[in-house]
């Protein structure tokens, strides 16, 4: 095996460790309980899991810069060991008493702002050892890998924490999983150094006017940003819609956690084989209409009859392919556009828009939760919207270079 293949292999152990311990801070129901058990309502509970992908949108070309200045590989050791050390102030809450609740909150902000250091400069890595060629392969791999390691650990900790879980044992559960996210910076120092060719551009201006002037790049990450602002949000509210209104039982839910899982798992494992046959444009297309799609399902159920849940099973199982199968895309498509001399702001300038239509979807959703939106027939309106809405920007659909 040479070299860079090895580099890809400890790339994949990087993002299996940061990830399932990322996800089990920021995306999971073990910090939503751990939040409430300190006191937090459902909407500040739900805008915890914001926090990640809205600095991501707001302070990933800062980041860049940064990057530029001072060197990637340094700023990327840096990011992962103080967000190991935030993380860990965050799993410490409780022990603050009265305080509890805002060293949580500050916890996991300061968590979300290093991990910015970490987006900013981990593509920039991971283009300097992979050939364009191998990129979608290895990111569909790659998330794959840890998409099910994450749901691995998800599922452990399901299981140890029981029906009730105390605080304690939530914060022990937070703890093991701090430990398996510092395994990201350990795999991360065995990756070599690889040279850059040519001299990034360090000023945040002259990095930004050349991404804005890369037109490829900047519709692709103005479209991901529509994508992502109108879609992202379907699922949580989904699963909302199905114990709130139509009250299905948490067993019966869980099934639907799975549907939307499995989807997800499948989307990365399926990408390599569909990429060789249909073109990045046409099958971002498809997948597009598939989001569309999967709202207009969520849209027709108003009962929980077995065959409306089965469509609804079905649609979350969609929604979730085409996230996992749009990521791969985004990803690899923004390295491939991103021009020499501008590498690291350019994968910045796509970063910020990506994931801020995830992060601004989800406190779109927090407000509307707290300001008691989601109730009776609001739900299906919500789909039927954000159905309306990504068919609205289909003409904005990336073409292709």
């Amino acid at each position: 095996m040479n070299e860079r293949r090895k580099s890809e292999w400890k790339a994949i152990l990087s993002s299996c460790c940061g990830f399932t311990g990322e996800v089990a801070l920021t995306d999971s129901a073990v910090i939503l309980l751990f939040a409430a058990g300190l006191g937090a309502g459902d909407e500040l509970a739900m805008l915890t899991t914001s926090l990640l992908p809205l600095f991501n949108g707001l302070l990933l070309i800062p980041m860049a810069a940064l990057a530029v200045r001072c060197g990637g590989r340094r700023l990327l050791n840096l990011a992962c060991f103080s967000a190991g050390c935030c993380y860990f102030a965050a799993v410490a809450a409780p022990w603050f008493g009265r305080a509890a609740m805002p060293v949580l909150i500050g916890a996991i902000a300061a968590t979300a702002f290093c991990l910015t250091g970490f987006i900013a400069t981990w593509f920039p890595l991971l283009e300097s050892f992979l050939p364009p060629r191998r990129r979608a392969a290895f990111l569909s791999r790659m998330r794959f890998c840890h998409q099910l390691s994450g749901v691995i650990f998800l599922c452990l900790a399901a299981a140890a924490a029981g029906r009730n879980p105390s605080i304690g044992r939530l914060q022990l559960i937070l703890f093991l999983s701090g430990i398996l996210f510092c395994g990201r910076l350990f795999w991360i120092r065995r990756i070599p150094d690889y040279p850059v060719p040519v001299r990034e551009v360090p000023e945040i201006a002259a990095g930004l006017k050349h991404s804005l002037a890369n037109r490829p790049l900047r519709n692709f990450s103005l479209y991901l940003f529509g994508l992502n602002l109108f879609g992202y949000a379907t699922v949580p509210a989904a699963l909302l819609y199905l114990k709130t209104v139509l009250n299905v039982e948490d067993n019966i839910l869980i099934l639907f956690s799975a549907a939307s899982l499995a989807g997800m798992l499948t989307g990365y494992r399926a990408m390599p084989f569909l990429l060789r046959r249909i073109a990045s444009p046409r099958l971002l297309l498809l997948l597009h209409l598939g989001y569309a799609a999967a709202a207009l399902l969520l849209f027709a159920i108003r009962s929980e009859t077995c065959a409306e849940l089965l469509l609804a099973g079905g649609a979350l199982a969609l929604h979730s392919f085409a996230t996992a199968a749009i990521s791969v895309i985004a990803s690899a498509e923004m390295m491939n556009l991103a021009r020499p001399g501008n590498k690291t702001m350019a994968m910045a300038f796509s970063g910020a828009l990506f994931y801020g239509g995830y992060g601004l979807s989800r406190v779109i959703g927090a407000f509307l939760l707290g300001a008691n939106f989601f109730t009776g027939e609001n739900f299906p309106r919500f789909f039927l919207a954000g159905a309306i809405a990504l068919l609205g920007i289909l003409p904005f659909h990336y073409r292709g270079t």
